[in-house]
């Protein structure tokens, strides 16, 4: 039987060529992905990047022992102390951003000799307004260039440009002038072939001396770019399920509609007396031998498409600049096992049923084939329906999932594939629905409605890739958008403010803002300071690392105002710290508990845990007293509350006037929390487009795929129905009118699956947010049904006017 399947696949390469040509593309698809993943799994940067060429670093430590986060500094007691035992040059970083030029970080120049930086034009900065560009282009030098600092806005002279690094976009002042912008020292660089004794015995407690392969640790991502591609990795990952599962899925059926067309031939083997176990072998030895062939195309076109995908990755921010996909033999594998694997699944489900075909059967020369349900279909898709209810149940009391379509992508994927499966349990009844007007239309029009009434195997093989596609739009989107505009719905319920304030670039409201907006009469103001703290035992042991946000007392429970679980927002006092449930029982906190708290630049303060607040959906949700918050700190927002009895109009003009000469705007609460849905749903969109538009295009594919197939396997009939008076443009519109009908059924149960998966979704939103907005994308919906059904029904008439072709007697008598 094996060589009666080489001969088979030589002989009839044709009718296998829809199978090699749907598994090619899935292999590709997932084996670009995998590649994609893999290169975002390892550190394409070793050893110390930010000091390669100093001997030791000294820099602060955090509690738990690990480099301190900035604006943590060294004292001036230990750079003293050290600078007497060896040569030291200070290092001071800061935020910056610049207008027109990418930068973040600001350093003094003295300590670039150390670092990767070297001068490609111009020279050092000498005076208190020049400056040398990290990565800046040539053409900049002598342009003046507005630079935001934490001292303020100043304007600068590009004297020198260095060549570019990975891990920051920097702006290099003269030390003088950047000891005044930022004076504490952030890490000091110790030259002169020291003895690490000597400088950790001057270092003293709460500093990290750092030699050798340790200085990598002062680096401003110490894993080595690993970090910068957690983004890329998350894409990545999410993208490889979903587009193997739709490769997979699609596969297997392609695969089984192949061997579905062919039961009348496999029927005459039995009856020239094949074994159903000879049968079997020979079904898998073909698809063996088309899906091996088949993967390893799929595997070149992958490593190809790979490289668009890094492409698009950097230019839409998904990926750092420096991302490479490269090539991986043992991603590879993984792709071509996977197609081989799909394609063996897909054949070995059908092979058994056609083992089983009555050898009398090779005498029934109708095409009709009414059963499309299988036992393992049955079990397949019913498990996948309870595997998404459970899920969506189990997942309702933990709404930060719900809000994640990363981890609740799996709730959208069983629902599609639920419905995808069932679908031949729905087909009759949605096509006696849908073909009833045409009863009265016509003899061709009865002829539509039992074509797909009876060839139900024909009809679901269409539906199930239509499925698909529009299903995924459908239950993705609505979980992601879903879960955006509920992030922004709850920050927007638990605040009560009429205007924020916010920096125009990145570096943090500066004092003058702050106190400038202070004497806007008829406001209040709130300012919120992010910071990065720790929180540990009144014995000094760390239990956690949290993101807090410093805000004055009376702020909580009247500006903002998280649900409260236990405890009270009021009187709180100037050492109050409020956290979520998650963190409570996470590092088993209680309501009263006395803590220790760490702030960024290293001081330590007794906190009392006054309220425990619901889990919020944009991570830690923390608060602290701004009483606490360091010197020099600054917020990165503010809060502007009109008091009672003042007018809107006239506060929003004194804003104006007030901060006409500030580096920040204010804009209407209502105004920037819609621009924040619009920020989240555009960033989104970009995503979708690669997590969802690789996978939608593949089952447009398969849809066309399906007909073509279909076509070839329909000659006799369509010829038959030539003969039997029907004009060529009648069986056009037949078979046009069945494929839209095909695709209309399809796109009524990928709606199904959106209602569902919606439904699940809502219920894990309703305990967080108040009325959870129902957020469908129906311009998506629509525009990739309207996709499928044009893509269908031009497959399909495109492929019966190939195939009816020249005189119906001759193909009737064709070989098959």
């Amino acid at each position: 039987m094996l060589s009666i399947a080489v001969s088979t696949v030589r002989t009839r390469w044709v009718g296998f060529l829809g199978a090699f040509v749907a598994l090619a593309l899935g292999t590709a698809m997932t084996a670009m992905m995998v590649l994609a993943l893999f290169a975002t799994q390892s550190a394409p940067h070793s050893g110390p990047q930010r000091f390669p060429k100093a001997d030791i670093v000294v820099v602060p430590a955090d509690p738990r022992g690990d480099p301190a986060h900035l604006p943590a500094s060294v004292p001036a007691g230990t750079v003293a102390r050290i600078a007497a035992e060896a040569q030291v040059t200070a290092d001071r970083t800061f935020e910056v951003a610049a207008d027109g030029v990418p930068a973040d970080v600001g350093h003094g120049w003295s300590v670039a000799r150390f670092t990767p930086y070297r001068l490609l034009a111009g020279h050092a900065p000498v005076a208190r307004d020049q400056v040398v560009l990290g990565g800046g282009s040539r053409s900049r030098l002598g342009r003046t260039v507005e630079i935001t600092t934490p001292a303020g806005r100043g304007v600068y002279t590009v004297v020198g440009v260095t060549g570019q690094v990975w891990f920051e976009d920097a702006v290099f002042f003269t030390d003088a002038e950047a000891t005044r912008i930022s004076p504490p020292v952030n890490a000091l660089v110790v030259t002169g072939n020291p003895n690490i004794t000597t400088v950790k015995k001057a270092a003293g407690a709460g500093m990290l001396v750092l030699g050798g392969d340790k200085r990598v640790d002062a680096d401003p991502d110490p894993s080595g770019g690993a970090n910068e591609l957690m983004s890329a990795s998350s894409m990545a990952g999410t993208t490889m399920a979903i587009s193997t599962s739709v490769a997979a899925f699609i596969v297997i059926a392609t695969f089984a509609f192949v061997v579905d067309q062919r039961l009348r031939e496999l029927a005459l083997l039995r009856l020239v007396g094949a074994t159903p176990r000879q049968v079997r072998r020979m079904v898998l030895a073909e698809s063996a031998l088309v899906g091996a062939v088949a993967a390893v195309v799929g595997c070149l076109l992958g490593t190809l498409a790979s490289g668009v995908l890094n492409t698009w990755m950097i230019d839409h921010a998904v990926a750092p600049r420096w991302f490479e996909i490269g090539v991986n033999p043992f991603a590879l594998v993984i792709a071509f096992l996977l197609g081989l694997g799909s394609a063996l699944a897909g054949a070995a489900s059908a092979a058994w049923r056609a083992s089983r075909v009555r050898p009398i059967a090779a005498l029934n020369d109708a095409a009709a084939n009414r059963r499309a349900m299988t036992p393992l279909r049955w079990l397949l898709g019913l498990g996948m329906l309870a595997g998404a209810l459970i899920a969506g149940y189990l997942l309702r009391d933990t709404p930060e999932i719900a809000v994640n379509p990363r981890k609740y992508g799996m709730v959208p994927l069983l629902f599609t594939g639920a419905f995808a499966l069932l679908s031949p349990v729905v087909v009759r009844p949605v096509a006696h629905v849908l073909t009833w007007p045409l009863t009265r239309l016509g003899a061709t029009s009865l002829l539509v409605r039992q074509n797909i009434l009876n060839a139900r195997r024909r009809t679901v093989s269409t539906v199930v890739p239509v499925v698909v596609a529009v299903g995924l739009v459908a239950t993705m989107q609505c979980v992601q958008l879903a879960g955006d505009r509920a992030r922004v719905d709850q920050a927007r319920q638990q605040t009560r403010a009429d205007f924020v304030v916010t920096p125009e670039r990145s570096a943090g409201l500066d004092a003058k803002a702050v106190q400038a907006l202070g004497s806007v009469p008829g406001a209040t103001v709130t300012t919120v300071t992010p910071m990065r703290i720790y929180v540990g035992t009144l014995q000094g042991d760390v239990v956690d690392t949290l993101t807090g946000q410093a805000v004055p007392a009376h702020a909580l429970g009247d500006v903002l105002t998280p649900k409260v679980v236990e405890g009270s927002l009021q009187n709180l006092g100037d050492d109050f710290l409020v956290i979520d449930q998650r963190t409570a029982k996470g590092d088993d906190l209680t309501l009263g508990q006395r803590v220790w708290t760490w702030l960024p630049d290293g001081t330590r303060h007794q906190t009392t845990i006054r309220a425990i607040i619901q889990t919020g959906l944009y991570g830690d949700a923390t608060f602290m007293s701004a009483a606490l918050t360091p010197a020099g700190t600054g917020a990165d927002r503010a809060w502007m509350t009109l008091r009672p009895g003042a007018d809107r109009d006239d506060v929003a003009r004194q804003l104006g006037a007030v901060l006409a000469h500030q580096p920040v705007k204010a804009v209407p609460a209502d105004a920037y929390f819609t621009h924040m849905k619009s920020a989240v749903a555009a960033k989104s969109a970009t995503a979708a487009t690669v997590i969802l538009g690789i996978s939608v295009g593949y089952s447009l594919i398969a849809v066309a795929n399906t007909l073509i197939m279909a076509a070839a396997g329909r000659r006799r009939e369509l010829a038959a129905l030539n003969l039997a008076g029907g004009t060529r443009t009648q069986t056009l519109c037949m078979v046009g009118t069945e494929a839209v009908l095909a695709a209309v059924t399809g796109v009524l149960l990928a709606l199904c699956a959106g209602a569902a998966t919606t439904a699940t979704q809502r219920l894990s939103l309703s305990r967080l947010v108040n009325a959870p907005q129902l957020t469908v994308p129906w311009t998506e919906i629509w525009q990739t049904a309207a996709l499928c059904t044009a893509v269908a029904t031009t497959a399909a008439v495109l492929s019966t006017w190939r195939t009816t072709r020249g005189q119906a007697i001759d193909a009737m008598g064709a070989r098959e």
